[in-house]
């Protein structure tokens, strides 16, 4: 968590470290939305892979797929922690500016990738591995 913390600190030079403290709770916000993110995402994945591609060529198997992905936990603890991510996103614009709150979300592209390794077994390329510098320095020179 220290590591998270500190990545933070240094990337993301938002409105309320300017004056050289830190807002714990808003930063504690910035955490729980890249947990809740990340979560959804791998819990939705997770639902979802057993059932195989949505079916486009009829509307009758697009119902039936919908109806079998509904009786999954996953699905539900993906609704779950999306819902809570919406909660802390209003409440994470409700104490600092949008347009610095925004660029900041971006980091889950960084965390839903890592954990996509780490959990679901994907591979990082090397290309991906450049793409999550790129999207971390873009952060940072958005924040700006």
């Amino acid at each position: 968590m220290k590591v998270i913390v500190s990545i933070y600190r240094k990337l993301l030079r938002l409105q309320f470290w300017r004056w050289r403290h830190v807002n714990y709770p808003v930063l504690g916000l910035f955490a729980m939305i890249l947990v809740w993110d990340t979560a959804t995402q791998l819990f939705l994945k997770t639902g979802v892979s057993s059932h195989g591609e949505f079916p486009v060529n009829s509307i009758s198997a697009g119902f039936s797929y919908l109806h079998a992905i509904a009786m999954e936990p996953a699905i539900w603890l993906g609704v779950l922690t999306l819902i809570l991510a919406f909660i802390t996103w209003l409440a994470i614009i409700a104490r600092i500016d949008l347009s610095k709150a925004h660029p900041a979300t971006s980091i889950s592209y960084v965390t839903v990738t890592i954990a996509s390794a780490v959990f679901l077994n994907e591979t990082i390329s090397l290309l991906k591995f450049c793409g999550i510098i790129v999207i971390i320095l873009g952060v940072y020179l958005v924040a700006e």
